[in-house]
């Protein structure tokens, strides 16, 4: 199936390190979900719980007759006691800063304290997909089947497990505020993921 991941737009509080803090989308957050969705339509729209992702997808899916479907699966990653710090202070204390860097490049180091793991943010996005291949409707066209309002992590957790990309080289992907992924993913006879990434688009 094909789908269309969104990653929320700007927020109303830039430099911080968002996990689970949940600050509303700024005017220009609103102005890049906008841009992204306008001229595009989707059957089946997924949020993530947190605000900043789902009070522009159910916005839009008023605006289109349609319910957005809620679910967990799609929150950015739990960072733990790192979570609403601003990313400058917490780059300014050397031990946290070490720990910042191996998590960032190797997802065997240890998760944030109290936080994530990245193959816990893999296993719940993989449920995720699992539970559009199920409930989604199937588009008999090139449009997508569904669109799915997320975060960075989710987005690409998605990635690294529908295409096998190493957390490496998930980072040389941009994945600013209000980018659009389409991604198009199944699970095969031997029932692994599959993708393909057929489109980026950044705000």
């Amino acid at each position: 199936m094909l789908i269309d991941l969104i990653r929320h737009g700007a927020t109303a509080s830039p430099g911080l390190l968002l996990g689970r803090t949940d600050p509303p989308l700024s005017p220009t957050g609103w102005a890049q979900f906008a841009a992204q969705t306008e001229a595009r339509s989707w059957p089946h729209i997924v949020t993530s719980p947190l605000r900043r992702a789902r009070e522009a997808a159910e916005s839009l899916a008023a605006a289109r007759g349609l319910s957005a479907h809620i679910d967990a699966n799609w929150a950015e990653m739990d960072v733990g006691e790192w979570d609403g710090q601003p990313i400058a202070a917490l780059r300014d204390d050397p031990d946290t800063k070490t720990r910042l860097d191996a998590f960032y490049a190797d997802d065997t180091a240890p998760p944030p304290p109290g936080g994530e793991s990245w193959e816990d943010l893999r296993q719940r996005v993989a449920s995720g997909l699992d539970d559009l291949l199920a409930a989604a409707p199937q588009s008999q066209d090139e449009s997508a089947a569904a669109l799915v309002v997320t975060h960075g992590g989710p987005i690409r957790a998605a990635l690294g497990v529908t295409c096998t990309l190493p957390l490496a080289h998930l980072w040389t992907l941009r994945v600013a505020y209000g980018t659009r992924v389409s991604l198009r993913f199944g699970r095969g006879d031997d029932g692994r993921f599959w993708g393909e990434i057929v489109e980026i688009v950044q705000p």
